[in-house]
């Protein structure tokens, strides 16, 4: 299982983009692993997950527990990254 933790923080408009972007990669994704799970995490309700990433900003995208971006990648770069995370 690939768990997806994407950091935001309410109305921030690249948090928005990231969360569409993350869809999407997800989505495109999910049509060979239907086991990828994404999980938003608001940082002002729950700071202690954006301390233990040590993320300074938001958005960012964690993977199985590892940081992965801060701020808003390419929806190509997001793909490519998670795909690393994927059994071949």
């Amino acid at each position: 299982m690939v768990t997806i933790d994407l950091l935001t923080a309410p109305g921030l408009t690249t948090c928005e983009r990231a969360k569409a972007l993350a869809l999407e990669a997800i989505a495109h994704i999910r049509q060979a692993h239907p086991e990828i799970e994404l999980r938003e995490v608001d940082v002002v309700v729950h700071p202690e997950v954006a301390v233990r990433y040590g993320v300074m900003s938001t958005p960012a995208i964690a993977v199985n527990g590892e940081l992965v971006c801060e701020g808003v990648p390419s929806a190509q770069a997001l793909r490519e990254r998670l795909e690393t995370y994927l059994p071949r």
